[in-house]
């Protein structure tokens, strides 16, 4: 006689497993968040290229106006902190939350403020800010970002059938 093996399931059944909960998608977002927040105050874009300099003319008022010439995207810094997790369910957006003043203000930081997050994202990715129209991508993800999400997720999934 043949030996056997018996496989039996014990546990939740897979079909009732929840692979994302809101509270792991908000756990993503806000680490997606930091991630494209650090490495855009560090200058690089989501490729990890370091951002184009800045026009001399512009780097001179950005000196003169907050003490250092950089190109990381902040001036006032309302772009980067208006950045926003907004997660669900089955999934997690990141969206900017201002709509911008009105008006143009004199002081550099003043005319900065008065310019949506949004609109200030959409010159930086897609359309180029200033007169030279350079893109300084970095509302993106890249590998690195993927393996966070599928990292967390994996843990996720790993809690759940537990």
């Amino acid at each position: 006689m043949a030996s056997q093996i018996r496989v039996t399931r014990t546990g939740t059944r897979f079909a009732e497993i929840v692979l994302a909960r809101p509270r792991v998608m908000r756990e993503i977002g806000e680490g997606l968040r930091a991630r494209i927040v650090n490495r855009t105050r560090a200058g690089f874009d989501a490729a990890g290229r370091p951002f184009r300099p800045l026009s001399p003319g512009y780097a001179a008022q950005k000196q003169k106006a907050i003490g250092h010439s950089r190109a990381d995207l902040t001036v006032s810094g309302r772009m980067l902190n208006d950045l926003r997790v907004y997660p669900a369910e089955k999934r997690v957006t990141l969206a900017f939350s201002s709509a911008g003043g009105t008006g143009v203000g004199r002081t550099l930081i003043q005319r900065s403020r008065a310019v949506g997050a949004a609109d200030k994202a959409f010159w930086h990715q897609v359309s180029g800010a200033g007169k030279r129209r350079v893109l300084r991508q970095f509302f993106d993800l890249n590998a690195a970002d993927e393996a966070f999400i599928i990292g967390r997720l994996d843990r996720a999934v790993a809690d759940e059938i537990r």
